[in-house]
C-alpha cells in the first residue's frame, strides 16, 4: 500500500508545557518512520522523528509520544492514509512486549524470594491488564482490523476465530456490493454493518484468545463496566467522522470514563502498580490516535479537551477545493450567511431565519415551489421543523434515520407524484440509505452536511426524471449557514473561499 496524494494540508502541533516534569512517560510510542522493524512503537528515550507526509504536503518534527488527530479524506480509501495508519497500529496491537516484561519481573521476584533477598520496588503494572482500546463503529471494521492483528501476531493458534467469523462477517455468496451507490457507502458497509458488539483478545506466547473476559485482555472495546479503562495508554479511533452519525454521546461518555481509578481491585498487586496510575496521572501519558475524513467541532472538541499527552498533540488538517465542483446540473446555487453572536444560539437563530426567511417565500410561490426538499443536517433541528410543519397543516413527507422502509416507499412516491409538496429530510438517513430521490425541483439545505459529496449528490439528484419533466430553469438551491459552520462550508466551496464568504460583509453568495 502506499500513501495517497494530497494537494496541501495544515499541520496544527500544540507544544507540550516548558516547566520540568516529575514524571517520565513510560507508554507506548509511535514512529511513522518507514521502517522494517517489528515494533513500530519506539521507547521514550527516542529522539524526535521527522513525521512523511505524502507528497506536496508540509513536514514538521514532532515527539513520538505526542496525542495525534489525524484526518484524511482519499478517493479510494483502499490505499489511503488512513489504512497504511491503521495498518501499523494493529500491529502495535499485536505485540507483547508489556506482558513479557511483567512474566519476567514476576520471576525475579519468585527468585529472590526464593533466595531471601530484596530486589527493591517493581513497578511495572496498570490496575487492570487491558491497555489498548480500538474503537470502530461497525462490526466490519472490527472484523478487518482483527483480520490484521491475526496476521502480524506471529501467533500459532487463534482461539474462537470461528466464532468471530460467523457473528462478524458476512459468508462471500451474501456480500453484495451495489454499483447504485457511491464507492465511499460501500466501503462503510460492505459486510456486517451492525454497530452493537463488544471484543477482547489476549495473546499468550503462541496463541491469540479471542472473546477473552475483559479484565484479562491485552485489546478491548467498551462495554458499560469502566474499570477496565483505567489502565489504557493507547486509544484508536478509526472512521471517527462515522460516530457523529451514531451517537457522539457515547465517545463522550468514554472518555470521562478513561484512566479513573477502578472501584474494585479486580486481583490487583497494587505494589506494583506504577506510579502515575496511583496519583491519577495516567491520562496524561495516554497516546490518542483518531482518524477522521474531516474536522468537525465536536472532533476538536475533543481534541482539545481529551488529548492531554505531556508531550504534546498533533492535527494534520486538508485544505479543500470544494465539492460544489462536482455538481453536474447548471443550477443556481445561493448561500446566505445569517448572523450570529455565539455557537450556543445558533440553533435558534438559524430556526427563526428559516421561519421569517425562507418558509414566507416558500408559501408565496406555494404552486412553483412545490417538489421541494429540506435537508436538515440535526435530527433535533427535524424534529423542531416537523412539529412546526405540522402545526402550521403544511403539505409534507418527512424522511429520517427511524423511518420504516414501508414508510419510506410510500413517502417517496407520494413526493415524486406531487401528492405532497415538500420533503424533510436529515442527513443521518441520506448516510445509511443513500437513496437517489427523484422529483426534486427545490433543494433548501436547513444546514450544511458534515460530508461534503451529500452536497453534490442531492443537487446531482436535480438531473433524475420528473413527473412533469422539468428542465435546469426550473432548479432552485438555497443553502443557510453561520460563521461557526466554517467547517462545513470549506468542505463544499473551499477553503480559500470559506474565509471569505464568513468573514467578509457579504451575506449572499451565489454560484452556477
Amino acid at each position: 500500500m502506499t500513501p495517497c496524494s494530497i494537494k496541501s494540508c495544515h499541520i496544527v502541533w500544540k507544544k507540550p508545557p516548558t516547566r520540568k516534569q516529575k514524571f517520565r512517560p513510560r507508554t507506548p510510542l509511535l514512529d511513522w518512520r518507514n521502517s522494517k522493524s517489528s515494533r513500530d512503537f519506539m521507547s521514550p528515550g527516542s529522539s524526535r522523528r521527522r513525521v512523511p507526509l505524502p507528497k506536496r504536503a508540509a513536514t514538521t518534527k514532532i515527539s513520538p509520544t505526542c496525542s495525534i488527530s489525524f484526518i484524511r479524506k482519499c478517493s479510494n480509501t483502499k490505499t489511503s492514509c488512513i489504512r497504511i495508519a491503521r495498518w501499523r497500529t494493529a500491529k502495535k496491537s499485536a505485540d507483547s512486549t508489556t506482558r513479557d516484561r511483567i512474566l519476567k519481573n514476576s520471576m525475579k521476584i519468585t527468585a529472590a524470594q526464593n533466595e531471601d533477598k530484596d530486589i527493591g520496588e517493581v513497578k511495572d503494572q496498570g490496575f487492570t491488564r487491558p491497555k489498548v482500546l480500538i474503537v470502530v463503529p461497525f462490526r466490519n471494521a472490527a472484523l478487518k482490523i482483527i483480520d490484521t492483528i491475526i496476521e502480524l501476531s506471529g501467533t500459532t493458534q487463534q482461539d474462537n476465530k470461528k466464532r468471530l467469523s460467523k457473528e462478524f462477517g458476512v459468508p462471500p455468496e451474501e456480500i453484495e456490493v451495489d454499483t447504485s451507490k457511491p464507492a465511499d457507502f460501500n466501503d462503510i458497509f460492505t459486510g456486517n454493518p451492525d454497530d452493537c458488539f463488544r471484543v477482547g483478545i489476549k495473546f499468550t506466547r503462541k496463541t491469540m484468545k479471542i472473546y477473552s473476559d475483559f479484565y484479562s485482555s491485552d485489546i478491548i472495546d467498551k462495554k458499560r463496566d469502566f474499570d477496565f479503562l483505567s489502565s489504557i495508554e493507547l486509544l484508536i479511533m478509526d472512521q471517527t467522522d462515522v460516530f457523529l452519525m451514531q451517537n457522539w454521546e457515547h465517545v463522550e461518555h468514554l472518555f470521562d470514563h478513561m484512566n479513573l481509578i477502578p472501584k474494585d481491585s479486580h486481583g490487583c498487586d497494587f505494589s506494583r502498580v506504577k506510579g502515575w496510575y496511583l496519583d491519577g496521572r495516567s491520562k496524561y501519558l495516554r497516546q490518542t490516535l483518531s482518524f477522521s475524513s474531516f474536522l468537525s467541532p465536536e472532533i476538536n472538541a475533543m481534541f482539545n479537551k481529551h488529548c492531554k499527552n505531556i508531550q504534546g498533540k498533533l492535527k494534520i488538517k486538508k485544505a479543500y477545493e470544494g465539492s460544489i465542483y462536482d455538481v453536474i446540473p447548471q443550477v443556481q446555487q445561493v448561500f446566505t450567511r445569517i448572523p450570529c453572536k455565539s455557537a450556543a444560539e445558533a440553533a435558534d437563530v438559524r430556526f427563526r431565519h428559516f421561519i421569517d426567511k425562507v418558509v414566507p417565500t416558500l408559501r408565496k410561490s406555494a404552486h412553483s415551489q412545490d417538489h421541494t426538499l429540506i435537508f436538515i443536517p440535526s435530527y433535533f433541528d427535524f424534529v423542531r421543523v416537523r412539529n412546526y410543519f405540522t402545526e402550521h397543516n403544511y403539505s409534507f413527507v418527512q424522511l429520517c434515520e427511524y423511518t420504516s422502509n414501508s414508510d419510506i416507499s410510500r413517502s417517496r412516491s407520494n413526493f415524486f407524484h406531487g401528492r405532497q409538496s415538500f420533503m424533510l429530510y436529515t442527513e443521518r438517513f441520506h448516510f445509511f440509505r443513500r437513496y437517489n430521490i427523484r422529483g426534486i425541483k427545490h433543494i433548501v439545505f436547513y444546514g450544511l452536511p458534515e460530508y461534503p459529496q451529500f452536497y453534490s449528490e442531492m443537487l446531482n439528484c436535480l438531473t433524475l426524471p420528473t413527473h412533469d419533466n422539468s428542465t435546469f430553469n426550473d432548479w432552485t438551491c438555497t443553502s443557510v449557514f453561520t460563521r461557526y459552520d466554517q467547517l462545513k462550508l470549506e468542505r463544499i466551496v473551499g477553503t480559500k473561499r470559506a474565509q471569505r464568504m464568513t468573514s467578509g460583509e457579504k451575506e449572499v453568495f451565489m454560484f452556477a
